[in-house]
């Protein structure tokens, strides 16, 4: 779009406007749903930056060494003004690029529609690789400079030529080996090159050049990652508990279920933090791994995290401005019940001997440092022995209204006499609620601020209103269906599955979303079928984005037929006169 405002006429203008359009068809397919969907989800609420008085945009600018960034920003802006003297239209996009990024991640930090969905420095590595390109281009200008300025000086009073092809050639040619030779350092992969030591330290060294031993911070990365889960130290500890894991639910006296484990930073050993995320994998769907079904977007991801911080030594917490239990395992088996979960894993010394003297918790299994925990009688499916409360919207984001409610009944459940859902039928109770003041932790915008707790208005009062018993039984969990049976219809019943407006249902009326963020629904029959579907919003992007490959083809196809013919290599003429090259 930067490109077509900057260059505009009437032939850029048809190309522009068919090409982002196509673009953006071609991206429907996500990006529709995505924001269709998004008030569903989860914010994990990251803190814009700067955030606090030792960060300022000041450095995240300019991130390097004073001496460097002067460099850097010289080169690059050598490398716009020649851009802009020589009218090289792509330096001087990079360049007007690069300033709206800047503006880009100051106006980022604000909240603002759509653009609030952003986190302000994802910008920044699009600033600082364009930054890169201008300097290279400010090399090439300054090498071009120094040796036009030799030529003067050789021949005073002369003006030398313009830069031609082998000059700039040669100047391309200088600035490629010099790349090299720099990547090849941070890298230690010059041919001939060896670590060697001195009295100043390690350094690598290339025959008379030498350098700190420091490989690239990117080289590390990347040799970590791709060694695997097997090249790491503790492939067998990781090895063993999800061979574990897969025994416990083969067993018929076990059997499958959701698992949470430990969270904390020391399981980077196995590879990554989320190796666990895999079990599902390794047990053909058998254990399900909590973290990695409830990482982020899901509007069920605060309430995983509640529940690791409270069964942990030194849990992440990784969705801001959350009432975190930490270490407190009381409550932990409690969430954990609410959840449907099944199994606990923990490793550190401090959390096993608190899962140990929980009653709720009987130790299954042991493998290396970890200890498996089973919660008898927990759910995924059972019925309601009270009839729930609709509690009525609010002004305001709704998910964050939504998450104050699922919040407060999850965390305080004593405080509410009846499951609250955001939807019912009309003989269902109705309730206002507000925010207790009492309990009110920051302000919005604040690094200190927490989720409000809510509570019934004073003029409004819950009623528990009894529920028949019902029976639920042959409850069957599938990738995107859930189906089970009752012994009676017409009794709400909750399904602790994720709420997302796809899901849809056989043998009930509707699906309504209770908190935290479950599903409530009413049989009409004996036996009900809850499956994950596309929705009419999913299906109108689908459609979109078929269009929009139709589009591209019908581009390519009108540009192969209607574009001119090469012109031939060698002129028409009678074959005793010379040949002419065209």
């Amino acid at each position: 779009v930067l490109m077509l405002i900057m260059r505009l006429d009437r032939q850029r203008l048809r190309y522009g406007v068919t090409t982002i359009g196509a673009a953006l068809m071609l991206s429907a397919f996500w990006v529709v749903p995505f924001l269709g969907g998004h008030s569903f989800m989860t914010d994990m609420k990251y803190e814009p930056r700067p955030s606090g008085a030792t960060d300022s945009l000041w450095q995240m600018f300019f991130p390097l060494s004073t001496g460097f960034d002067v460099l850097l920003v010289g080169l690059s802006v050598i490398g716009f003004a020649s851009s802009l003297g020589r009218k090289r239209f792509l330096g001087i996009w990079m360049g007007v690029y690069s300033i709206l990024l800047m503006v880009g991640v100051n106006v980022a930090q604000q909240s603002l529609p759509i653009i609030g969905l952003l986190w302000n420095p994802r910008l920044l590595p699009f600033l600082y690789l364009l930054r890169y390109l201008l300097a290279g281009i400010g090399v090439y200008e300054l090498g071009i400079y120094v040796k036009q300025s030799i030529a003067m000086q050789r021949k005073p009073g002369e003006i030398p030529a313009a830069p031609g092809l082998a000059m700039g050639t040669s100047m391309l040619w200088v600035m490629a080996l010099s790349c090299l030779v720099v990547l090849g350092f941070r890298y230690q992969a010059m041919p001939y090159g060896k670590l060697v030591s001195d009295a100043s330290g390690n350094k690598y060294s290339w025959g008379p050049i030498k350098a700190p031993a420091n490989r690239a911070f990117s080289d590390g990365w990347s040799r970590w990652n791709f060694e695997g889960y097997e090249g790491k130290s503790s492939y067998g500890e990781y090895h063993g508990i999800v061979e574990t894991m897969k025994k416990l639910g083969a067993d018929p006296a076990h059997g499958c279920g959701h698992a949470l484990w430990e969270n904390n930073g020391e399981l980077n050993k196995y590879g990554t933090t989320m190796g666990l995320m895999l079990l599902p994998y390794w047990t053909s769907g058998c254990i399900g791994s909590m973290e990695g079904l409830f990482f982020e977007a899901a509007g069920t991801t605060p309430y995983h995290f509640i529940t690791a911080a409270a069964l942990s030594k030194q849990s992440s917490n990784p969705v801001r401005e959350l009432r975190y239990d930490n270490n407190d395992a009381v409550k932990g088996v409690a969430y954990m019940r609410m959840l449907g979960i099944r199994y606990y894993m923990g490793f550190t010394p401090e959390a096993v001997e608190k899962a140990d003297n929980e009653p709720d918790l009987t130790k299954v299994a042991e493998s290396g440092p970890w200890n498996v925990y089973e919660i008898k009688n927990t759910q995924t499916v059972e019925s309601l022995t009270v009839q729930p409360i609709v509690v009525n919207e609010r002004s305001g984001d709704k998910r964050e209204r939504w998450l104050e409610v699922g919040a407060s009944y999850f965390q305080h459940t004593s405080e509410w006499a009846a499951l609250p859902v955001a939807d019912g039928p009309s003989e269902w109770q109705h309730v206002n609620v507000r925010a207790d003041p009492e309990r009110v932790v920051g302000k919005p915008g604040d690094p200190a601020r927490q989720v409000d707790i809510v509570i019934p208005s004073s003029s409004t009062e819950i009623q528990p209103r009894a529920l028949d018993k019902v029976v639920v039984s042959n409850v069957k969990i599938n990738e995107e269906s859930v189906s089970f049976s009752v012994d009676k219809a017409g009794v709400p019943v909750l399904v602790k599955v994720s709420y997302f407006p796809n899901w849809k249902v056989t043998g009930a009326s509707k699906i309504y979303r209770s908190a935290p963020n479950f599903m409530v629904v009413i049989p009409t029959s004996n036996n009900v079928t809850l499956s994950y579907e596309a929705s009419g919003l999913d299906k109108s992007s689908y459609l979109i984005t078929l269009i929009g490959i139709l589009c591209v083809v019908v581009m390519s196809r009108r540009r192969f037929r209607y574009s001119a013919p090469l012109p031939p290599l060698v002129s028409s003429v009678e074959p005793e006169e010379d040949i002419v090259v065209a």
